[in-house]
């Protein structure tokens, strides 16, 4: 009758402070945890984001035993911004969460790249670099949210609980604290997300990270003013995030950049970025000549839908002279209607 110890066993999984395995037994009968051992080896993410830790020796002493150890299960991030790894187990065992030591250093349009601490001649250093694959998108309360890709077609949602700012070439930035060793002391980490900004409707603020089609950002904003001078150059929003406690942090995003009146009547909305970048956001528009002749444009998305915002331009921000005589002659034959307003 075959009735071998492990078989009356669980085997439970640990990450110590250097991000080593340490695997313990515990008899399902009597509850009783064995000896722990610690195993030293390498963690890497495949491609269906399972954890595989690569022993560099046998589990177990004297044996041609498994050296690779495949761990499935849903991840998600503690507050300390270190991620968890909660396994699959069966019905009858106790469910494991595993904790990965180190931070968050870098967001790709598809990855979050995660540095693994490491023990190097007696200290404790981020070596190592593993990245889960997936999307990114902003939650109900305009959080950062990546969402990682599961095997069998379910996603986990790792939240970044704090808020979000602009950088200096509106690129959008996360900074968080991290807290560290016995005394607890903080240490400041920056995310880099590499992107640009759209407009797709009234209450929609959109920030598309470059290199992929599936991560973007679409926060719901406010207009700050409903009208706007070109010759300011700005576009300003209000934002509402989320953060940890239940609060919520009120941020304006403001872009710079240069309002131009196409000869067609379209408006773009010139943004510059990083590396001498200049990237476009495009409106729609429905222009007239106002009384101290101006131009004024009710901006529309791509999608023909209005925005809520009008931008004015003075003589010497529009293409040429021939748009206001234009215009003109089509304010004149409007009035001349009823004053049943003309579309462009």
């Amino acid at each position: 009758m075959k009735n071998t110890s492990r078989s009356r066993a669980t085997i439970r999984y640990a990450f110590d402070e250097a991000n080593r395995l340490m695997v313990r037994e515990q008899d399902r009968a009597s509850s009783q945890l064995r000896s722990i051992q610690i195993v030293d080896g390498t963690i890497t993410i495949d491609s269906k984001n399972r954890l595989i830790y690569e022993a560099a020796s046998p589990m177990s002493a004297g044996t041609d035993g498994p050296r690779s150890i495949k761990l499935d299960g849903a991840w998600s991030l503690t507050p300390n911004h270190e991620l968890a790894l909660t396994l699959h187990g069966s019905g009858r065992d106790e469910r494991q969460t595993l904790f990965l030591k180190g931070s968050l250093i870098e967001a790709k349009a598809s990855a979050l790249v995660f540095a693994l601490r490491r023990e190097e001649s007696g200290n404790l250093r981020e070596a190592d670099q593993v990245s889960l694959s997936g999307r990114w998108q902003a939650d109900a309360q305009n959080r950062l949210s990546f969402l990682i890709e599961r095997a069998d077609g379910s996603e986990d949602r790792l939240t970044l609980q704090g808020g979000w700012e602009l950088g200096a070439h509106h690129e959008l930035l996360y900074r968080y604290q991290q807290k560290r060793g016995a005394r607890r002391v903080a240490e400041a980490h920056t995310l880099a997300f590499d992107g640009a900004w759209d407009v797709t409707a009234s209450d929609r603020l959109v920030y598309r990270l470059s290199g992929s089609d599936d991560s973007s950002f679409e926060f719901r904003a406010a207009l700050q003013s409903p009208s706007l001078l070109a010759r300011a150059g700005r576009l300003v929003y209000q934002i509402g995030i989320g953060v940890a406690g239940g609060r919520r942090r009120q941020r304006r995003v403001t872009l710079f950049g240069a309002w131009k009146l196409n000869r067609d009547l379209s408006v773009s909305f010139e943004v510059p970025y990083a590396d001498g970048r200049i990237q476009a956001i495009r409106f729609e528009g429905e222009a007239q000549l106002t009384a101290r002749d101006r131009i004024a444009v009710e901006l529309s998305s791509h999608r023909r839908e209005k925005i809520g915002l009008t931008v004015t331009f003075t003589k010497e921000l529009a293409p040429d002279a021939s748009l206001f005589l234009r215009l003109r002659k089509d304010a004149e034959e409007t009035e001349a209607l009823g004053g049943v307003r003309v579309r462009f």
